[in-house]
């Protein structure tokens, strides 16, 4: 099935590997959260979500577990994957979960349906968003994909955006050719040779791409094309932080020391990471090329100069304009201190969220 662009606008927004799964989240709510309870040994328990199967993206908070940082700010972390950012949003609002670590243009998603969730650290900050071609392929800039083709997955992140990295960019939309099939078709005709172009990830999808056809790809990146959008960081209820918001501090804090101790000891938090992870499908070089990956995306332009999930209202406001104009959320019903808070961190340069 071939795809318009005019066909785009207020797709649901999901990443790669996620699906809207209000089912799933039931059945997962009836495990309930933590709570801030404590284990025998003192410690406060906090149950923690990521948006999809573990990746390198979240290396930290594997790291983190299995080097036991968190049980030295005081915390025991029950780590679970997910299954895409609008369920794990969904699991933490409900309070199955205590946080989570989920993708911010689903969460203006959303908040723009009235839940109430917040981002109170960013993780993956400068988009990820892309296309990628390989490298022998010709195809330098968005001109050169005049005429190609590739998978397209409706509401899927980059794809929901391409509408807007084709009006930055200069290209022409109906020039391409888009064919509508799920993540693991996309991917698989790219690899194949099907497919002259993709979408993606920078942090997650590249690496995993390279080791499936074993060859080096080009991106075109949407920030790069000027698409101001965040992705990634922590999540968790409004509920959550307000009656516990020592808990969400403690783990702040703890996981700006294991993303520290995963800077300095790159190959050993690979090795705690399937120590923590028995089962992947991924390597140990593509778990710590998605990492260094994700370290180069941790900040942006407004924030780069501060500590590590300092967020800026700027950042946030250009997403939600995004997110209204592609994502389906309705125009003024999102503020950016509705979806974002830095009480929890340490000085940050915007007061977002901060009485």
């Amino acid at each position: 099935m071939h795809i318009s662009f005019a066909a785009l606008r207020g797709r649901r927004w999901t990443l790669p590997g996620a699906a809207l799964a209000i089912a799933g989240a039931l059945t997962l709510s009836a495990c309930g959260g933590s709570g801030g309870s404590t284990d025998a040994s003192g410690l406060t328990k906090v149950k923690v979500r990521t948006d999809v199967f573990y990746t390198g993206a979240v290396l930290p908070l594997l790291a983190g577990i299995d080097k036991g940082i968190y049980k030295k700010h005081g915390l025991d972390v029950t780590l679970n994957p997910g299954k895409g950012s609008a369920t794990t949003l969904q699991t933490v609002a409900n309070g199955s979960d205590d946080l989570g670590y989920a993708d911010g243009g689903a969460l203006v998603q959303a908040a723009g349906k009235g839940m109430p969730v917040e981002m109170v650290a960013g993780m993956v900050q400068r988009s990820p968003l892309a296309i990628f071609t390989r490298t022998d392929s010709g195809i330098r800039s968005a001109s050169d994909l005049v005429g190609k083709t590739a998978g397209f997955t409706a509401g899927s992140a980059p794809e929901t955006l391409i509408p807007a990295f084709a009006k930055a960019s200069g290209l022409n939309p109906q020039s391409v050719h888009l064919n509508k099939v799920d993540i693991p078709t996309r991917d698989s005709l790219f690899v194949q040779g099907k497919t002259q172009f993709s979408f993606g990830l920078l942090n997650v999808s590249r690496a995993t791409i390279e080791a499936k056809c074993h060859c080096t790809l080009a991106a075109l990146s949407y920030a790069d094309a000027g698409l101001n959008v965040l992705s990634s960081g922590i999540v968790t209820s409004k509920s959550f932080a307000g009656k516990h918001p020592d808990a969400v501090k403690n783990f702040l804090a703890a996981t700006a020391e294991a993303v520290d101790y995963t800077d300095k000891n790159v190959d050993a938090a690979v090795s705690s990471f399937f120590n923590v992870v028995k089962t992947s499908t991924l390597s140990k070089a593509v778990v710590k090329q998605q990492w260094l990956a994700s370290a180069q995306l941790m900040h942006t332009d407004k924030t780069k100069d501060q500590a590590l999930g300092c967020m800026a209202a700027a950042d946030w406001q250009s997403t939600i304009a995004l997110m209204e104009k592609h994502g389906g959320v309705a125009a003024g019903k999102v503020k950016p201190a509705e979806v974002a808070s830095n009480a929890y961190l340490g000085q940050c340069s915007d007061q977002l969220g901060k009485q």
